[in-house]
């Protein structure tokens, strides 16, 4: 597999600014997982959210017998409208510190013509609206207990258009999109966000996924590093962009480039406010 260099950082640091208890959504294999199993060795408490409870329940025992943590399992459709407000409320009585968004993998080879549009609605919902609820409502606590982080695992498929990942595409677009305004508009409110402009990575959704086609997954990445490289720059950057396909190579300056026009822009919206105020 690809590797990653992971820039150093604080851990027990990490722990006691977004802890104690951390929600992932979409945590029962893969990337959700590894976001599991990092936030566990540094002692979070977790809630794992998915639609496949079996899968949960084995994690989160597993974590709390190996390194001590509490856990709640969820079992939620992240494509049924309303979802984002119920993880929301089904926490209220948590004192949660940390949001990851991690559900939303869609296969290759879609037509968005061939398919019913029901398909494409769900997606929307999944990537769009429940994230946008969720991180409306975890991020108005956070505002309030005074600090807080939200990770949005979006995709490289959201820096352009790409045939037959249409919707996914575009649903991944938005992510980014709103992650990087947020990102301009939380400064100096000690609640954090990071985008994480995910690579090709070797997880079982993949294999799953291209079963048969041959793929060289030695081109892939570990999930756990982009795991790691997330939780990294949380707090530092609004997004991650893993270099990967065919424009790999110019994927640093259009991260570098992405920053550079949003300092700029809440800097203007920042001179504008305080006219239209004075």
């Amino acid at each position: 597999m690809r590797k990653i260099e992971v820039p150093a950082f604080d851990r027990g640091q990490f722990a006691a600014k977004y802890g104690p208890w951390a929600i992932i959504a979409g945590a029962s294999e893969g990337t959700g997982a590894c976001y599991a199993e990092q936030l566990a060795l540094m002692g979070i408490n977790l809630v794992l959210v998915s639609r496949r409870q079996e899968a949960l329940d084995a994690l989160g025992q597993r974590l709390a017998e190996d390194h001590g943590i509490e856990f709640r399992t969820l079992t939620a459709d992240l494509s049924e409208p309303g979802t984002g407000a119920r993880l929301v409320a089904a926490t209220a009585d948590l004192d949660i510190g940390l949001y990851i968004s991690n559900a939303g993998a869609d296969g290759a080879g879609n037509s968005f013509f061939g398919a019913p549009v029901e398909r494409s609605l769900r997606l929307l919902t999944m990537n769009a609206a429940n994230v946008l609820e969720a991180t409306h409502g975890f991020g108005n606590r956070f505002l309030k207990r005074g600090g807080g982080g939200i990770v949005i695992m979006s995709s490289g498929a959201g820096l352009g258009g790409q045939p037959w990942l249409v919707m996914y595409s575009a649903t991944k677009a938005f992510e980014l999109n709103f992650v990087e305004s947020l990102w301009a508009e939380l400064d100096g409110k000690n609640v954090d966000i990071v985008g994480i402009a995910a690579p090709i990575m070797d997880t079982p959704t993949l294999r799953r996924s291209t079963e048969g086609l041959g793929i060289d997954y030695s081109m892939a990445y570990d999930p756990a590093d982009v795991c790691a490289l997330a939780l990294a720059n949380l707090g530092n950057e609004p997004l991650v962009l893993v270099p990967d396909g065919p424009d790999e190579d110019k994927i640093p300056q259009i991260q570098a480039d992405r920053k550079t026009r949003l300092v700029a822009l809440a800097e203007w919206g920042k001179d504008y406010t305080a006219a239209a105020d004075a």
